[in-house]
């Protein structure tokens, strides 16, 4: 992709304040429904234990041994989406356009060791819970339960 299309790190921003919101959005539902699909609960809390594997990845903590497909409790799940979205806000806040070019060393949950461009990651990062909140609406109509509209331009409405 050309530099002058290449996203910037203010579209990151978006694009994460827009995972928090549909991520918020999707809790919120589940929460109100009371009795929900496991699975979906399965889902989410990979989805967010994920997104903390990848900021670990990235920032060098310890949450990148965290166990994916760990299963956390709505509430619990809550409270790490509240902390993930926090803590990715910090972490994109001080991140430029030069920062997403460079190179994160990591290695993946089967050993293998990979270089890859930090905007890449996070485009990732963003992809990888739409993936997953569009498997969750599944699971919650097929249950009886309206899923929440998570759509990037709904979240772009709202703002």
């Amino acid at each position: 992709m050309p530099a002058s299309q290449a996203r910037t790190a203010a579209d990151f921003r978006s694009l994460f304040r827009y995972t928090r919101w549909a991520n918020d959005r999707v809790l919120d539902t589940m929460q109100a429904a009371g009795v929900v699909p496991e699975r979906a609960v399965e889902l989410l809390s990979h989805l967010l234990r994920a997104q903390d594997v990848w900021y670990g990845r990235i920032e060098k903590t310890d949450h990148a041994d965290l166990d994916f497909w760990g299963k956390d409790s709505l509430p619990a799940g809550a409270e790490r989406a509240e902390a993930s979205a926090r803590r990715w806000d910090t972490a994109l806040d001080g991140w430029t356009g030069e920062d997403l070019d460079r190179s994160i060393a990591y290695t993946n949950s089967k050993g293998t060791r990979f270089e890859t461009p930090l905007r890449d990651l996070l485009s990732h990062v963003v992809n990888h819970g739409t993936h997953h909140r569009a498997q969750i609406a599944l699971l919650l109509r097929e249950a009886g339960i309206a899923p929440p509209a998570t759509d990037y331009i709904f979240f772009v409405r709202d703002e």
